[in-house]
Formats: structure tokens, sequence, C-alpha cells
């Protein structure tokens, strides 16, 4: 693994380094407070989304007559929801 460190998120402005390296170390600690509120935000985000692919992946197959219930159910296995393992997984990865 490689570590890249930089100093651009640190930065209000683009190019504020190069400008005025005092004021960039000045704002430092409120500057990285904002960078990880808007990384948890995007983080957020980013489950949400997952979970609305995921839940709308549960809709489909209800549509298709793959839901698990017992009158979709066969006794080889036929009409077992294959997605329901990943979609557990996922939800408790989400949750």
């Amino acid at each position: 693994g490689r570590i890249a460190l930089s100093t651009k998120t640190l930065e209000p402005e683009p190019g504020d380094m190069l400008k005025d390296p005092t004021a960039v170390f000045e704002k430092a600690e409120e500057t990285a407070q904002k960078y990880h509120e808007r990384m948890e935000a995007e983080r957020k985000a980013r489950e949400e989304a997952a979970r609305d692919i995921v839940l709308g992946l549960g809709d489909s197959l209800d549509e298709l007559g793959v839901n698990g219930d017992e009158d979709s159910l066969q006794s080889d296995g036929a009409g077992v929801d294959p997605l329901a393992d990943v979609s557990d997984s996922l939800d408790s990865l989400l949750s």
C-alpha cells in the first residue's frame, strides 16, 4: 500500500496554500472538520442509494413471482429468492 499526503483538502479555496500557507494552517482544524462532515454525508448518501437499489431489486423479483412465498416455492427449491442472502448481507452492512 502506498500513502499519498496532500494539503489540498485543507485549502478552503484551491491555491490558498500557494497564496497564504499560514492562513491555511490556521484554518486547518476547521477545514478538516468540514471535510469530514462532507465525507460522512457523501458516505450516507451512497449507502442510501445502495439500499434503494437493493430494495428495488426485491420489488423487481416480487413482480416476477420470485418472492419466497409458499405458493412460489417448489420442493426442489426453485422459486426461492436467489438474492435473499445478498440482500440480507447488504442490509446488515448498511445498518
